[in-house]
């Protein structure tokens, strides 16, 4: 098969570097073994077309370091790339956002799946107010216009209101279920830093009333804001910021602590609570339907999404009880043992095989 993936994230990318751009590649490097895989993404400053072993990497839209910019050129010259080249692809994987699509539905048209990963609905508004319109809409209506879909999860999948199309889950490095772990002296937040998107003031104000410290690793185009929270909140001596960590360094600080915590207004699945499962991990997480696997499945705590005294609740239950967190971190590793991205991988390829076969 030769498949083009477009996905306007990237793990290089200074402004959206998440679980999709994870996602995609750690499937894309596995299906590039057996088959022709170019990764379409966005481009930011410093971005350079590359091969990874053999999948190929190709970055289109503006060098400016602007990401709105960015993101809006990208889903005009994405569309202009797919025109000139769909005679050349088997399949074409659209990672829906509504503030770029690709309309490969109408360009590639049988070829074209879309693959979704979390809903933002009515925050939309609340972060742009009137201007969230046509992205609420685009959102509302252009994922169920595709005939073939993939969602992270059952929650995704319902929230889309896509009739058919598969679940294909987040998955794992193998190798975190052999790291070794040990409980720590901090709770750990793993991911990008949006405030908003990711749930980060409320953990500020959470932090206030929660004694353990907390220790954030990740970049995002929040970081300075999200600081500037933490000194409102009187929280910033109990916080210390790590940084980008790579691969070795989210495995060391992830197994280096006491549990993990995402507070997240709306997430696809959530690669970390996968991960530090993994590392027998338990978690706090939000109350939203996309993580409720994690409680489901006897690691995870939940608290009432954006409560902030709720929040510190659940974590200083944690804290303070390390027989609860022996216990969910044992489960938590029983629940990740069949989550690693090989088995997603095939799972994966599988649904493209079929899908071939349609067309």
């Amino acid at each position: 098969m030769k498949i083009f993936h477009f996905i306007y994230d990237h793990v290089g990318n200074p402004w959206v570097a998440g679980g999709g751009a994870v996602r995609a590649r750690e499937i894309g490097r596995r299906l590039a073994e057996r088959h022709d895989v170019t990764i379409i993404c966005g481009k930011y400053p410093g971005a350079r077309d590359y091969e990874e072993g053999r999948l190929r990497f190709r970055f289109i839209g503006t060098k400016r370091d602007n990401y709105v910019l960015s993101t809006f050129c990208y889903a005009i010259k994405a569309a202009v790339f797919l025109l000139r080249h769909r005679g050349h692809a088997d399949l074409v994987v659209e990672d829906f956002a509504p503030f770029n699509p690709v309309f490969s539905r109408f360009i590639a048209t049988e070829k074209a799946t879309i693959q979704v990963h979390h809903r933002e609905g009515a925050n939309l508004f609340r972060r742009y107010f009137l201007l969230g319109l046509p992205f609420f809409l685009v959102e509302a209506f252009y994922p169920r216009l595709f005939r073939h879909s993939v969602s992270v999860s059952e929650a995704s999948k319902r929230k889309f209101r896509l009739a058919g199309g598969v679940v294909i889950s987040n998955g794992i490095d193998p190798s975190l279920l052999d790291a070794e772990h040990f409980d720590g002296r901090y709770v750990a937040y793993l991911g990008r830093l949006h405030v908003h998107n990711k749930g980060l003031d409320i953990l500020a104000k959470a932090m206030r009333h929660v004694d353990t410290p907390l220790v954030i690793a990740g970049k995002g185009r929040d970081e300075e804001k999200l600081k500037a929270l933490f000194r409102e909140t009187g929280a910033s001596g109990k916080v210390r910021f790590l940084g980008h960590v790579d691969d070795d360094g989210k495995k060391e600080f992830l197994s280096s602590s006491m549990f993990c915590v995402l507070p997240s207004r709306y997430e696809g699945q959530g690669i970390v609570v996968i991960e530090a499962a993994a590392l027998g991990k338990p978690v706090v997480v939000s109350d939203i339907q996309e993580l409720a696997f994690a409680v489901g499945a006897g690691f995870g705590l939940s608290f009432r999404t954006a409560d902030a005294r709720d929040l510190a609740e659940k974590m200083e239950t944690l804290a303070r009880d390390a027989s609860l967190r022996r216990k969910m971190g044992e489960k938590a590793r029983e629940f990740a043992q069949g989550c690693t991205w090989d088995r997603v991988a095939e799972e994966y390829e599988e649904y493209l095989l079929e899908r071939t076969k349609e067309i």
